[in-house]
């Protein structure tokens, strides 16, 4: 058995510097700092026959705080269970990439999946962790891979030896979502989806039990306005995922399933992850940053009786609050990084080291993570507050001038840098044309409604929103990423040894670190291509 500590590309070149193989060694990683994926894929790279994965008492156990059943916090025999699928690669069914897995489509071989891993991994506690790295042997392991164990770790290999016997059954069976329509008055083919899965690890009360029960919650409001005559603008769809925790399959397979018409009319997709908690973030394209600020000013926080914007201003120090990027390992993945729907998640949160464990139950989530049940409640205002502003809009409310000024901002700090000889600056100049442009379409639109929409601006109106939702799809090509063709947004797609979080221009950012010229050169070219289109997109709406 051989310690890779994390089991990150720099991990595998730690011990290979230090003369280590691994491979027909069995791997032992920790958990944390990348996608647990990654790990074995890492592994597999390198000719090792298995992986065992445990939870480290430095990460999520008692070096942090009081474990359960006194604190949040992971205790020696809770297990960290989830999906090692590679969706770095493709996420949902493994055989049917870009297709939807219904009765009719044909499936690869498993042996032709790329998604799925190819030796035997499993997860164990740090109890269970604890004898087989304590009788490990060789040199002592690097001070930052040490640890929260009460012994110095070793590297190995040595005399210490793992058998791994999994008792694993291959087989299709049906994954089952949940999905329901309130049809829209005036623009019923245009859709606000709200999503959130409902599969669980063990009890999953806070993820994702607690995403679930909160879209139920906006199901029954609206339900009730729907009986008193109530109709939104746009149809809202409410959906819960099934199979998210084996690889996002329930959200995938819809999502490739209902290609054409999402998109064609999708508006928005809004993700709920986890609203059990107490302190709230979000992650979202940049075209939707303002409109979160706007309804987190609109919600009381539980905790605070400030308003969520200013709970959430204060504990970033008195500033803007940063919302995040999107990469992947939940349901927003098939709708921006496939099929272009701009998209948004928003949750709570609190610190705890019970993530995916048996230990993630109602007691925990009543006595710790969210008493009273009161974030979740916050988070259904919040979400169908949302939802009603995009289903409602007259003018949608998305500001492509701030997402293209990120874009901008982004290449030129990479420009900044080693670009192998890779002159960035049309793609730089396509994005400040795109912000110009975006910013003109974003006055004249909320010029046009300040007064009130005449039937004469209708037309007008109408294209102004059709350029809205197709500045998203303009950044997709068919064809996708080089190294992964299922994803094929040109700004957003999960790093392919971080998996789950983002990595901003994946094209350009992955020819860097290749240190290929020719591709850095194709993927500029690519990426001012889509940056054009959306200038242009945004120009002929006016």
């Amino acid at each position: 058995m051989v310690y890779a500590n994390y089991g990150r590309p720099e991990d595998f070149a730690e011990l290979e510097k230090r003369g280590i193989s691994v491979k027909d060694k069995i791997v032992i990683t920790r958990y944390g700092a990348n996608f647990r994926g990654v790990k074995p894929e890492q592994a597999e790279k390198r000719g090792a026959i298995g992986m065992l994965i445990y939870s480290d008492p430095a990460d999520d156990g008692y070096t942090k705080g009081i474990v359960y059943p006194e604190g949040p916090w992971r205790p020696d025999d809770a297990i960290q269970r989830g999906s090692i699928l590679y969706i770095f690669r493709y996420p949902g069914d493994p055989l049917t990439p870009g297709e939807a897995s219904v009765p009719a489509t044909k499936r690869l071989d498993p042996s032709e999946a790329v998604s799925l891993p190819q030796i035997p991994t499993t997860p164990l506690s740090y109890g269970e962790a604890r004898p087989l790295l304590e009788a490990m042997e060789g040199e002592d392991a690097p001070a930052s891979w040490q640890g929260g164990l009460p012994f110095t770790y070793k590297i190995g290999p040595g005399a210490t030896k793992v058998k791994i016997s999994l008792d694993i059954e291959y087989k299709n069976q049906p994954v089952n979502d949940v999905i329901v329509r309130i049809p829209g008055a005036k623009h019923p083919e245009q859709t606000v989806v709200i999503g959130a899965h409902r599969d669980t690890w063990a009890y999953g009360t806070g993820d994702n039990t607690s995403g679930w029960t909160t879209t139920m919650e906006i199901a029954r409001v609206l339900g009730e306005m729907v009986k008193k005559g109530w109709q939104p603008d746009r149809t809202i769809v409410l959906a819960g995922w099934d199979g998210e925790e084996y690889g996002l399959l329930g959200s995938v397979e819809w999502a490739e399933e209902h290609r054409k018409e999402l998109t064609q009319n999708a508006v928005a997709y809004i993700n709920m992850d986890g609203t059990g908690g107490q302190f709230f973030g979000a992650s979202a394209v940049p075209s939707f940053k303002q409109l979160i600020y706007e309804v987190t000013k609109e919600v009381t926080e539980p905790r605070s009786g400030t308003s969520i914007y200013d709970d959430w201003y204060v504990r970033e120090g008195r500033k803007d609050p940063s919302i995040g990027k999107l990469g992947s390992g939940s349901d927003y993945t098939p709708f921006i990084q496939h099929l272009g729907v701009p998209s948004m998640d928003m949750g709570f949160g609190v610190a705890g080291g019970l993530y995916h464990s048996a230990y993630d139950n109602l007691d925990l989530m009543e006595r710790f993570i969210d008493p009273g049940y009161e974030h979740q409640a916050a988070g259904s205002e919040l979400v169908g507050i949302t939802a009603l502003r995009l289903a409602n809009a007259d003018a949608l409310p998305f500001q492509y001038s701030a997402y293209a000024a990120e874009v901008a901002s982004m290449l030129e700090e990479i420009a900044a840098k080693d670009t192998l000889g890779v002159d960035l600056s049309v793609a730089i100049n396509e994005a400040r044309k795109w912000q110009a442009k975006a910013k003109e379409l974003e006055e004249a639109a909320s010029k046009l409604i300040a007064d009130g929409v005449t039937d004469s601006e209708r037309a007008q109106l109408d294209r102004m929103n059709a350029a809205m939702m197709q500045q998203e799809r303009d950044l997709i090509v068919s064809d996708g990423l080089p190294s992964r063709p299922w994803y094929k947004h040109q700004i957003w797609a999960p790093g392919l040894t971080t998996g789950y979080a983002a990595q901003p221009l994946p094209a350009i950012a992955e020819a860097i670190a290749a240190k290929d010229a020719k591709a850095l050169q194709q993927a500029a070219d690519r990426l001012a291509g889509v940056l054009k289109k959306a200038t242009e997109t945004a120009s002929a709406a006016r």
